[in-house]
């Protein structure tokens, strides 16, 4: 049975550098009393426990079960019964390596020359007081490092016990470790140690002499090295071709990433493109196969063998199985696959959704103007049957002349109703002349006290009948349901057949207000006088016979509304 240890609290980061301080001071004294004795061991113990505190990888707070105690437990016992000057050495190499990782995080000065003065104190020790604690004598003069770790490297101490604390050090911090810099430091330690003890052997001089040597030799390596990654010469550098290894990993992905942007052009339905790529990846060297899944859909090819990894992006699932475990560069490769699969899937899930709209937004439109003719003929019949409901038992000659006068007009509008539903092609080539259109607009309105004014009532020529019946009767009907708030106003229609073709509506009212002019014809309006989805679909009727439906007038007394040929700019 197992329970939890009670819960600590995360140390910030001014107490972790005091731990870490008591951390180097007990390190120091090991190290000067000797790791073979008693007294060695039990600070060894002391050691590791500080460390446990300190160490950045787990959290304070982070529970640990009785079994991961007695694991901590059996490393420790058996690094007290092994402990001797190699496993220093490879232990003070870890801390370093630690404190390496760290060190490149710290923007704030003070906290990073704290962090690099510990550096520089692991590696002083290491290099001027362990390794030659573990050679023979006669290779290495025995004074000279005991008074070097009694006297001068424990002058570090107080220096890195004097440095102020910097803004935000008092808060709790999580730890971030560079795995990366810490195995670069614990390697180039390694090569450091191991390359000293080799020169010993090879230049046949003492220690000190090979470090020195090792120094020289690994800092031109290093600094040939620095000058191949990113040269100044005009060679492209070692560091270019790194990240074109990580970048492309040789050839298929590139042709994958062709056949991809084939399937995009040729497959319309999103779940097939999906089916087809992944066909492709399939292929890949080291794909077996591939399952993929999305909302209401799915599907699987290829071999279900081997190792098998997941990706997800989006509303789109992949699991690849793939001969081997995936390296690192590989995963992050096949992510950024995955993630441009499932961009390019729901882009085509937006491209379908589009399409579905315009076939929606066709029909409003279609239906929307054919509303508004139903609209204006039901008008035209309630007229009929007011004047009706006003006639006596004997209808009077002036009511026959207006039934003899709307009903032929009225059916007539009726039938090119019912013939843009069956063949909305034919909507285009419905022309009448104007003498005739005009005199049909003042029967129908010659009840409602519009003043009517054409320059030529006699002409012929030919006029789009549709589109002038929607636009007058959406201008005048909206003009009569504005009379209804100011009963005395004066509304006029007139008719220009000579220089150009034009339709003007105006009347003596209230300025329309600006905000709504604006957008009056580019989208629908709600308004309590109407001026909305009537007048957005006669703008967009009279783009199509090549007209303009536009303001002519706009001030308090004077508002126009024209209706003319678009003028070639």
């Amino acid at each position: 049975m197992t329970g939890p240890l009670p819960v600590f609290r995360t140390l910030t980061l001014q107490e972790r550098r005091w731990l870490l301080l008591a951390l180097l001071i007990l390190l120091h004294l090991l190290v000067l009393q000797g790791i073979a004795s008693g007294v060695g061991r039990t600070l060894l113990a002391v050691h590791i426990g500080l460390f446990i505190l300190w160490q950045p990888f787990v959290r304070a707070e982070q529970r640990l079960s009785l079994g991961q105690l007695a694991a901590i437990l059996g490393v420790v016992v058996a690094a007290l019964y092994w402990a001797n000057g190699w496993m220093l050495i490879l232990w003070v190499m870890a801390l370093a390596g630690i404190i390496g990782g760290k060190v490149f995080f710290f923007v704030e000065r003070g906290i990073k020359y704290f962090y690099l003065l510990v550096l520089t104190y692991l590696i002083g020790l290491l290099l001027l007081v362990l390794v030659p604690q573990v050679l023979p004598a006669q290779l290495v003069l025995a004074d000279g490092y005991q008074l070097l770790a009694k006297y001068i490297l424990p002058a570090l101490f107080p220096a890195m016990a004097l440095m102020p604390a910097v803004r935000g050090e008092e808060e709790s911090a999580a730890e971030v470790i560079d795995f990366v810099y810490s195995a670069f430091v614990f390697l180039m330690l390694a090569v450091l140690v191991l390359g000293s003890i080799s020169a010993m052997l090879l230049i046949r001089r003492g220690y000190f002499e090979s470090l020195i040597v090792t120094l020289i030799v690994l800092s031109a390596a290093l600094l040939l090295m620095a000058w191949a990654w990113n040269p100044r010469l005009g060679f492209a550098g070692l560091g270019v071709f790194f990240s074109r290894y990580l970048l492309s990993v040789g050839l298929p992905f590139e042709r994958w990433l062709h056949e991809l942007a084939d399937n995009l052009q040729r497959e319309d339905q999103p779940e097939r493109f999906l089916a087809v790529s992944l066909e492709g990846m399939a292929r890949l060297p080291w794909v077996n196969g591939s399952r993929w899944r999305v909302p209401g859909s799915g599907g699987e090819t290829g071999r279900e063998e081997g190792s098998r990894s997941e990706f997800r992006h989006g509303l789109l699932e992949v699991t690849l199985s793939t001969q081997q475990p995936l390296s690192p560069a590989l995963v992050w490769h096949f992510e950024l696959l995955v993630q441009l699969l499932g961009e390019f899937y729901e882009a085509k899930l937006r491209a379908q959704e589009l399409q579905q709209f315009s076939y929606v937004k066709a029909i409003h439109q279609t239906g929307a103007r054919l509303t508004h003719d139903v609209k204006n003929l039901l008008q035209s019949l309630n007229a009929l049957c007011l004047a009706a409901a006003s006639e006596g038992e004997a209808p009077s000659p002036q009511y026959q002349a207006l039934l003899r006068r709307q009903l032929p007009v009225i059916s007539q509008r009726l039938q090119q109703t019912l013939d843009k539903l069956r063949r909305p092609e034919l909507e285009g080539a419905q022309y009448a002349p104007a003498s005739r259109w005009w005199e049909s607009l003042r029967a129908r309105y010659a009840q409602s006290g519009v003043v009517f004014d054409c320059d030529d009532p006699a002409a012929e020529q030919a006029l789009p009948i549709t589109l002038f019946n929607s636009a007058a009767e959406n201008l005048l009907e909206n003009a009569l349901a504005k009379r209804l708030e100011t009963p005395e106003l004066q509304i006029k229609v007139s008719f220009e057949t000579g220089g150009r073709l034009a339709l003007t509506v105006c009347d003596d009212g209230q300025a329309i207000p600006g905000d709504v002019a604006e957008r009056l014809f580019r989208e629908p309006l709600s308004s309590r006088t109407g001026l909305g989805i009537g007048l957005y679909q006669a703008a967009r009727h009279a783009e199509f016979y090549d007209f303009e439906l536009r303001i002519a007038g706009n001030e308090a007394g004077r508002v126009c509304f024209e209706l003319s040929r678009r003028e070639d700019e």
